[in-house]
């Protein structure tokens, strides 16, 4: 199923704006960058570009286009510098190629993927364009963290919230492997503490090669407009911007697991439970916590995902972490 029939309520607005003239020239589709919110974005961007009366047909040479990021009236930029930022340069790229001719004679469309990613200058870049937007152009800024993203910038567009499909957005590659560490929570002494900073710097470490590799299929590493370095630094910057997705998606699990924890170290009822499944550890792990303490370890794992975006090793940042959500 895509994203058009999961979202189907959501799509119905695009595609009744689109037919009916009244498309807003702006919008921030909230969803994950690489899956549903990218999908949806394609789908949008193949009804504005569809060549065929009932649109989007998927199979003309528009579709196609779409799908490979190829289109001619279309341009696609995310982070790709080492300290993964969207830069002013690079908005300001797609902005004067907005405000150009389409060469098809039709829409003109931009998309920033990670819109987050987005510096302030970059930021204060889009805002002129927002204020006072080319005719017939579309903008979609593409984020699962909207909160990112400058108030001003989200009050000149649309808002487009995809929903999470729990389930079907985990990677089978690490979510047993953290829901093992999760179980096992919350270790009793400074061995068991390292012991799961270990196993979650293991879960990252292969995921992050899963990545590099699916990177590279994509590269065309026979461009001879790339020479190795930058083939390295794109490569990097890839890697490592899907990586922090997956990063986000898996602290979101264990703060949902954690807020299980809180839930019924508060001597609340279990029906609301995010988990219900993994009832009976969730029940052992609260009967080790207050409500204070359960508290403070949900603290403790939101520090821990900030202190990534930092230059501290991974491994000692877990570590810390976990040795602070010691129980005896």
């Amino acid at each position: 199923m895509n994203a058009v029939d999961t979202y189907a309520e959501a799509w119905n607005g695009i595609r009744n704006g689109f037919e009916s003239g009244r498309l807003a020239h702006a919008y921030v589709i909230v969803g994950s960058p690489r899956g549903n919110a990218l999908q949806f974005s394609e789908s949008f961007l193949k009804l504005l570009f569809c060549r065929n009366a009932e649109k989007p047909c998927n199979e003309c040479t528009a579709c196609r286009q779409v799908e490979t990021h190829r289109h001619v009236d279309t341009l696609w930029i995310e982070p790709q510098s080492k300290s993964r930022q969207i830069l002013a340069d690079d908005v300001r790229g797609l902005i004067h190629r907005m405000t150009q001719t389409s060469f098809e004679g039709g829409w003109k469309a931009g998309v920033i993927l990670c819109a987050e990613c987005m510096n302030v200058s970059s930021e204060n870049a889009l805002l002129k364009t927002l204020e006072e937007p080319p005719p017939k152009t579309i903008l979609l800024l593409v984020t699962d963290s909207p909160q990112g993203l400058l108030p001003t910038i989200i009050s000149r567009c649309q808002k487009i919230v995809l929903s999470e499909q729990h389930a079907g957005a985990l990677n089978a590659e690490w979510y047993e492997p953290v829901m093992n560490i999760l179980r096992d929570l919350p270790p009793r002494n400074g061995l068991a503490a390292a012991k799961s900073a270990s196993q979650l710097k293991v879960i990252f470490d292969v995921v992050k090669e899963g990545i590099a590799e699916s990177v590279i299929e994509e590269l065309d590493l026979s461009d001879e407009a790339l020479d190795e370095s930058k083939l390295k630094d794109i490569l990097e910057a890839r890697t490592n911007a899907r990586l922090k997705e997956v990063q986000a998606d898996v602290f979101r699990v264990m703060l949902n697991w954690h807020r299980d924890v809180l839930l019924l170290a508060s001597g609340l009822s279990d029906a609301e439970l995010i988990f219900p499944d993994e009832s009976e550890p969730l029940q052992r792990q609260a009967s080790r916590q207050t409500q204070g303490s359960a508290l403070q370890s949900i603290q403790t794992l939101e520090s821990m995902a900030v202190r990534l975006d930092r230059n501290i090793p991974a491994l000692q940042i877990f570590d810390e972490a976990f040795r602070k959500l010691v129980r005896p």
